[in-house]
């Protein structure tokens, strides 16, 4: 079934797909060019990224920092427009995916976590990088900047094939339950 770019049908569960593979593959640029293109159908998307190194998002000398340096255990900060929350903890995948869920996300993209369960999409940058297929579970296609077609059992798309990576996505989550659409 062929998608019009211009029509959004209503999703009642949403569709969840991760992105795994290794740095500077490409991850993080093929999903902002599925951003963009949902965007302009009127999706609400949720985006979950994995980092692996302690990140900061709070900075010195800001109120919220001086909250959280302070002793707070969570801290939230919002605006007209937007809203941060800050937790000293670590929330688990599936319990993010919860929070989208409630929050009303009709698509969740997950980047990283290579060893959570949800569908991935891995995304091969290099020749060798088809090793990573051994590692994760749950690969329902490859985006990739070469023609593993002949040596892969899942769709192959190219890494640029945007068209075809969203039809699929929501292909297969309709075939899954996710994103049951009107």
């Amino acid at each position: 079934m062929k998608f019009d770019l211009y029509h959004k049908p209503a999703i009642h569960t949403p569709v969840i797909l991760q992105f795994v593979g290794y740095s500077n593959s490409g991850k993080t640029t093929l999903i902002v060019k599925l951003l963009e293109r949902l965007q302009v159908r009127g999706f609400k998307v949720g985006v979950i990224k994995h980092d692996g190194h302690e990140f900061e998002i709070d900075h010195e000398g800001k109120d919220t920092y001086r909250y959280r340096m302070a002793g707070a255990s969570m801290v939230a900060i919002q605006s007209q427009s937007q809203t941060a929350w800050i937790e000293r903890q670590s929330v688990e995948l599936p319990q993010l995916v919860r929070r989208m869920e409630a929050a009303g996300a009709e698509i969740i993209l997950i980047e990283g976590f290579k060893t959570a369960t949800y569908p991935k999409i891995a995304v091969l940058r290099r020749l060798e990088d088809t090793e990573l297929l051994r590692m994760i579970s749950n690969c329902v296609a490859v985006a990739s900047w070469f023609d593993y077609s002949n040596q892969i059992d899942v769709p192959v798309y190219d890494i640029n094939d945007v068209d075809a990576i969203e039809e699929f996505m929501f292909t297969r989550g309709r075939e899954n339950g996710q994103g049951q659409m009107d």
